[in-house]
């Protein structure tokens, strides 16, 4: 379907991929890199921390979808080295139609037809109505997924083929900029034998869970959609291995809680067959061991003894420093591809002494991101002023990187009425009767030093324009809920970007997670605005608007856009990809032995 364009500059990012690739160009002795004491095609991949669990729906850890692609698969998918999309369960992109009659007139239809050779776990065939399924788990208002559900909002039915159940017709009731990736992409297909082994969704009609006034009615008065929360949310399909399946290469084989998740190849895997034609169906290791260190010098030391295979955010320090190194140069090749993501400051603008935008912008004047990305980065990262990435045709370069500037920030809180009146360089103001210091609490995830400094410069140069700033080290599962219940003031956060057009509902929408509370009427409206814009150039000065305003209110404040920083063992064939983390585990193809 050819109705939304990807809007960035490919060519100059692929020329830009290649650019920052950084293997070693020599040819190693095939006795050093092929004996490692282990068998040979299992890969063994560093995570910087656990996932939270392995139901995707239920989770928006990056860590969950980096284990969880290994094991389910979605309609489409995205090239990892072209970065367009591509099919992987359904044989083709979608056939889009405008919807020009009927209750959905000016919504699109996009028909998708699944392989015919796809098949779960138990030898039955995926359907269309386990992609039914699926929609209707994360429709569920009873159903802790409100993330996916303002992707999938504007879906509103779907017809099955009669003479074909692998192909159905998704209808819509709105045209959306990205609806082939949402309705595609957004979440994997799940098989519904599983998940749902009571049939309790099986006779709720979608078109009523779609209808988010009928799904509430429904949740109040079916008891069946409360009883399969309760079912789908347990520790059974989210960490035990009899609970976790699905249609990909690899079989979900354990977890041990802090150690490794161990993902084993299927025997007579249905998409070794297509996976010329299709590659992201390919699943080349024959195990996948996934060691969460969260521990950056623990993290270091397993990979100086060959225990990891591949390993990405590198600290900048020790990528430089692995690349010297005798031992790791002859066994590792190190990638510094430019990244797809952003590293930043989430704001709790609901806090009372952070509701005024004159002190969210006092936060940015007094963060010297210049020194955090000299002194942590090594200077492999660049100051930028939006969600968006700075590549991307539409990011505003109107919108200037704030600069360092303490006595900025003390002018500005000085408008929002704190002023140190005690003297002990910690500026303070009434409120609701009580003299209050502008102290803030500042969570971030123990054990990564990278994100300790980073947090240490905060602090420091904060402090310089009045502002306290209290370092709070939390295990990332416990500072992920803490986010999630909006128990926070301040949290640093890193985002991939993926390479389609720029959703800003699920960050920055009152219908969407807004974890910042940053959602008013008018950037609601410019939000609904720009999801239905499919004319480009009307679009992109839509999302000028979007990040100007977002530039003016401030509900995160923007640290840096990183380079990649990766190794991977020389016995491993594999290409970089801008795409977080930069390889794909199920894509390390084990080189001939000569």
């Amino acid at each position: 379907m050819k109705h939304f364009k990807v809007n960035y500059t490919l060519s100059a990012l692929i020329l830009l991929l290649w650019a920052g690739c950084k293997g070693d160009p020599k040819t190693n002795d095939k006795d050093v890199v092929f004996s490692i004491g282990r068998p040979l095609n299992e890969a063994v991949v560093q995570l910087d921390a656990e996932p939270d669990r392995l139901n995707i729906p239920l989770s928006t850890s990056s860590y969950t979808r980096i284990v969880g692609n290994n094991i389910f698969q979605n309609l489409l998918s995205i090239d990892p080295e072209t970065l367009e999309i591509i099919p992987q369960l359904a044989k083709s992109r979608p056939e889009a139609t405008p919807i020009n009659e009927g209750p959905y007139a000016g919504g699109m239809a996009y028909t998708f037809e699944i392989h015919e050779e796809a098949t779960w776990d138990d030898g039955s065939p995926v359907t269309a109505n386990d992609f039914i399924f699926t929609l209707k788990a994360a429709l569920n208002p009873q159903v802790p997924a409100p993330a996916y559900r303002a992707y999938l909002s504007f879906i509103k039915d779907i017809q099955v083929d009669a003479d074909n159940p692998r192909r159905f017709t998704v209808l819509t009731n709105q045209k959306y900029i990205i609806g082939e990736e949402a309705i595609g992409a957004a979440l994997p297909v799940m098989p519904a034998y599983l998940y749902d082994p009571e049939g309790l969704l099986k006779d709720i009609p979608l078109a009523s869970l779609a209808d988010e006034n009928e799904a509430k009615k429904l949740a109040e008065e079916d008891e069946r959609l409360a009883e399969f929360a309760s079912l789908f949310t347990s520790p059974k399909f989210s960490r035990e291995k009899e609970g976790i399946s699905g249609s990909g290469p690899y079989r979900f084989d354990s977890w041990e809680t802090g150690q490794r998740i161990i993902l084993s190849k299927k025997e007579n895997y249905w998409g070794d067959a297509l996976a010329d034609e299709y590659p992201t169906l390919a699943g080349y290791p024959d195990k996948i061991i996934f060691r969460p260190i969260p521990d950056p010098n623990a993290a270091i030391t397993t990979l100086k003894d060959g225990q990891i295979d591949a390993m990405a955010n590198i600290a900048p320090n020790d990528f430089k420093a692995l690349q010297e190194n005798e031992f790791t140069a002859a066994r590792y090749n190190f990638y510094s591809p430019p990244l797809l993501g952003n590293t930043f400051i989430y704001v709790n603008t609901r806090n009372p002494k952070l509701s005024d935008k004159r002190v969210r912008h006092a936060l940015a004047y007094a963060i010297d991101v210049p020194e955090i990305i000299a002194a942590v980065y090594n200077g492999m990262g660049t100051p930028y002023a939006s969600p968006v990435h700075p590549s991307f045709a539409y990011y505003n370069k109107d919108l200037k990187p704030i600069p360092y500037d303490p006595e900025k920030a003390r002018e500005l809180l000085a408008e929002a009425g704190w002023v140190d009146t005690n003297n002990n360089g910690i500026a303070d103001k009434e409120i609701n009767g009580k003299r209050e210091e502008l102290s803030l609490n500042y969570k971030i995830v123990a054990g990564r030093d990278n994100i300790q400094n980073v947090a240490l410069l905060v602090q420091e140069s904060a402090k310089k324009a009045g502002i306290d700033i209290q370092i709070e080290a939390k295990e990332f599962a416990v500072l992920a809920d803490d986010f999630k219940r909006r128990d926070y003031e301040l949290v640093p956060w890193g985002k991939t970007i993926q390479p389609t057009l720029w959703e800003p509902k699920q960050d920055f929408h009152s219908e969407g997670d807004d974890r910042t509370g940053f959602a008013t009427a008018e950037s609601d409206a410019l939000i609904d605005q720009i999801e239905v814009t499919l004319d480009e150039k009307k679009r992109n000065e839509l999302y000028k608007q979007l990040q100007a305003l977002l530039y003016d209110e401030m509900p995160l404040i923007y640290l840096l856009v990183p380079t990649s920083r990766i190794a991977i063992h020389k016995r491993f064939e594999m290409e970089p990809s801008p795409i977080y983390p930069g390889y794909s585990p199920n894509l390390l193809k084990l080189k001939e032995q000569e």
